[in-house]
């Protein structure tokens, strides 16, 4: 289907004009000068998209990541493409490393091009049903087509007008900014159909162990903030990693003799809820799951295992989330977690079960990825699901919260890894994070910690109020600050975010990086493009 954009106004194909839903391919019809309807958009089912826009100089657009990680802002065609450069395994974790190219700008589930400055007008694309549209946006040209993919030994074939495999149900609409966004996100929501069911649902203030303490909790260290934690006001308490034998052997560590149970039970008798790290899609080489059991892991298209991303200095290998056995450990895992008392689950480096790879099953990465959800919260029905390194599109409805942000860090930004957006910085992982505030009504954002501290910190006081307003925004309080670290004032100053967390907090978006947060206007812009001079305020690692 082709859309021309050309003299201020749009040819659309005569349905959409007429604003007939459900095009299938080959019935596009002929082009029509009127223009199309704005506000609501309307829906089409077809395996491509051109919009050409002759006219458009430095075309400024939406790029949005495929997962949690992946850098995601407005940006320009006239810039190199918005993405990790010069690293290929932050790649392979941050980014889909099967389509990704440095040559072309990309976006994936959805993108939007400004089409008049002057009146503010977005054109917005973005595929429904909680499937990864893919797109291509050039200096006049922008393709959207279904996720590249590969399932057998040849490239899965490029999208074709009769082949239905390569459909995809598409949301076209027109309008400002903000009005196309949460259009698109209703939109959104209702093709999700009974999966709405667990959209937007918040976890309560939480407490988590690892922006401080890292891989370097203990038993000792965790017990240490429970009671504290408690009179603070937090509401959830959760381990972050370390207290694994190792990516894969998910039992606790000889620095847990007491094991993780006795510790739930503390956590809990201390009305907090417990709460848990594990990335249960993934394992290290060495493992002993990986070592019984290859075939439970993604394989490349010649038989050896393939990797699905690097972190821990090493790479590690993707779930098969189709075969039976797997799934069946999957849910033991899982389940033994839960029945040590644990119910708030951080679930990290999931995209990894969505690499390309022969899988045991011939179906598509984003549907395997999606059983494994399934089969995630079939273990854990009414545990609250906090997904991290996911899927955007593929985890909405099936997942509690999300990240939708790279990591933060006790420093505004890290200019070792200016190439990497995807780095942990707080500049980052705020800018993802409000960059994708249109999936509030979608899923619970998590922008990760605020920060209130001043030891073992390079962030200033008025960078942690930063990230305090940036939580409020998103309706999500988390902090790693220990109370040991905290001065007398800090730690009022937590007390008091987590009792105003306690009550709804209103707010509303103004503009692209304004909000009004109860009586107070927020304006995040001149921190992520200062025009001034904020040296005083901030500093980089």
């Amino acid at each position: 289907m082709k859309i021309k954009y050309q003299h201020g106004k749009f040819i659309f194909p005569e349905q959409i004009s007429s604003s007939a839903a459900n095009i299938s391919c080959g019935q596009v019809g002929d082009a029509t000068n009127q223009q199309p309807p704005t506000g609501s958009g309307v829906s089409v089912t077809c395996a491509e998209i051109q919009v050409s826009y002759p006219d458009l100089k430095n075309v400024e657009f939406y790029r949005h990541g495929w997962n949690s990680w992946s850098p995601t802002s407005w940006w320009s065609v006239t810039k190199p493409p918005y993405r990790v450069w010069n690293n290929p395994p932050r790649s392979l974790t941050a980014e889909d490393a099967y389509s990704d190219d440095p040559k072309v700008h990309q976006s994936y589930l959805l993108t939007a091009i400004k089409v008049d400055p002057e009146k503010e007008l977005i054109m917005l694309i973005g595929s429904l049903g909680g499937k990864s549209g893919y797109f291509e946006i050039g200096e006049h040209l922008l393709t959207a087509r279904k996720l590249p993919d590969k399932t057998d030994n040849s490239a899965h074939p490029a999208p074709s007008k009769c082949d239905k495999d390569s459909y995809v149900s598409w949301w076209v609409g027109i309008g400002t900014e903000l009005s196309v966004f949460q259009a698109y996100a209703a939109a959104l929501r209702k093709s999700l159909g009974s999966k709405d069911k667990r959209l937007n649902r918040y976890p309560g203030t939480i407490w988590s162990s690892w922006y401080s303490w890292f891989e370097e909790i203990s038993e000792e260290t965790i017990e240490a903030e429970i009671i504290p934690a408690g009179r603070s006001g937090y509401q959830v308490l959760e381990i972050d990693d370390g207290w694994e034998k190792g990516i894969g052997d998910w039992q606790p560590n000889a620095k847990f003799p007491s094991g993780l149970e006795a510790l739930a039970n503390k956590i809990r008798n201390n009305d907090l809820t417990p709460g848990i790290w594990v990335s249960p899609f993934i394992a290290s080489g060495n493992s002993a799951i990986v070592q019984e059991h290859p075939e439970y892991f993604i394989h490349d298209f010649s038989g050896n295992l393939e990797p699905a991303g690097y972190n821990w200095g090493d790479y590690y290998y993707g779930l098969d989330c189709t075969h039976p056995g797997a799934k069946t450990w999957l849910k033991e895992i899982l389940t033994t977690i839960y029945e040590w008392g644990f119910r708030y689950f951080k679930l990290d480096f999931l995209n990894a079960a969505a690499i390309v790879g022969r899988r045991y099953r011939t179906v598509s990465r984003e549907y395997a990825y999606q059983e494994g959800l399934k089969t995630i919260r079939e273990a854990l029905p009414d545990a609250y699901l906090m997904a991290s390194g996911a899927l955007i599109g593929p985890s909405l409805g099936l997942v509690d919260g999300m990240r939708v942000g790279p990591d933060t860090a006790p420093y505004w930004d890290n200019t070792e890894r200016k190439q990497d957006p995807s780095g942990p910085a707080v500049r980052n992982a705020a800018l993802n994070s409000l960059s994708r505030y249109w999936l509030k009504p979608l899923v619970a954002l998590d922008p990760d910690v605020a920060f209130t501290r001043s030891r073992g910190s390079l962030l200033s006081p008025q960078a942690n109020e930063f990230t305090q307003n940036l939580a409020r925004v998103c309706g999500n309080f988390s902090c790693s600050d220990p109370y040991s670290w905290l001065t007398d004032s800090e730690k009022n100053q937590v007390r008091e975010i987590c009792t105003e967390f306690r009550m709804p907090l209103s707010v509303k978006q103004i503009s692209r990086f304004k909000f009004r947060s109860g009586n107070e206007v927020v304006d995040f812009a001149p921190w992520l493009y200062p025009t001034e001079r904020i040296s005083d305020r901030i500093l980089a690692k």
